[in-house]
């Protein structure tokens, strides 16, 4: 394990805060990260936080299993009006904003020091299946209210990253780079947009589907690694 400054510490030095955070950025491979130990408080109140190393990555059937669980697909029905509606009064932005968008994918190897992505999903990309993908998109075509004909979103983190990954599991599991595309993009990295160019096809061909869109955040420098990718973004999608 690796022990950190304490929270005091921490709290009190800008420099030991960056030192802390730069540590914690180093230690998000599951292949080889160690747990992280920080001291709060002092005398005979002081104990030990313990951070365990991040979790394996879930297979793309345990990705499966999880988003083909029977979800509601709304809101609880404490916030709704008598009616049982979202509108007026109990409308949530934060829900109109997902309602008829399709997560394909987890996690995020960009690095970016401000973005906690890849803290809580993971730095290597867990994706969907395309079947587990669609079946989500028509359950939101047959049973999400309001919906017409569009889903806002097709993507993830980084609607770009579906089956990205390193082209070496040898090399993936003893890396410690923060980021697989910072400085530059890595060349054991695979930037092969066809699985989700596929994707988009497919989904846009459904019955009942007259548009999908792309909300989610995009990594151009990847994108332009895939030239058919970008000519199919620019016909048929709207980028985030």
């Amino acid at each position: 394990m690796i022990r950190l400054p304490s929270y005091e510490q921490v709290r009190s030095d800008p420099v030991l805060y960056a030192h802390a955070n730069r540590v914690l950025h180093l230690e998000t491979n599951p292949g080889n990260a160690r747990a992280l130990v920080q001291a709060h408080g002092e005398g005979t109140t002081a104990r030990d936080v313990w951070i365990n190393p991040p979790p394996i990555p879930l297979t793309t059937a345990e990705m499966d299993h999880v988003f083909d669980l029977p979800y509601a697909r709304s809101p609880h029905p404490r916030y709704a009006d008598e009616n049982g509606s979202h509108d007026g009064a109990t409308k949530i932005p934060a829900w109109e904003m997902i309602r008829f968008s399709v997560n394909i994918m987890r996690g995020c190897f960009g690095g970016c020091t401000f973005c906690s992505i890849t803290e809580h999903e993971g730095r290597i990309i867990q994706s969907r299946s395309e079947e587990s993908i669609l079946k989500e998109v028509e359950a939101i075509r047959d049973s999400v209210s309001g919906f017409t004909s569009t889903i806002s979103d097709l993507g993830g983190p980084t609607a770009n990253m579906y089956r990205l990954g390193c082209k070496s599991p040898e090399i993936e599991s003893a890396c410690r780079k923060p980021s697989c595309v910072y400085p530059g993009i890595c060349p054991n990295l695979g930037t092969n947009h066809d699985p989700l160019i596929k994707i988009y096809r497919r989904a846009r061909a459904l019955k009942g589907i007259k548009k999908i869109l792309i909300g989610s955040g995009l990594r151009y420098d990847l994108a332009v690694q895939s030239p058919e990718y970008v000519k199919e973004l620019v016909q048929h999608h709207v980028g985030g």
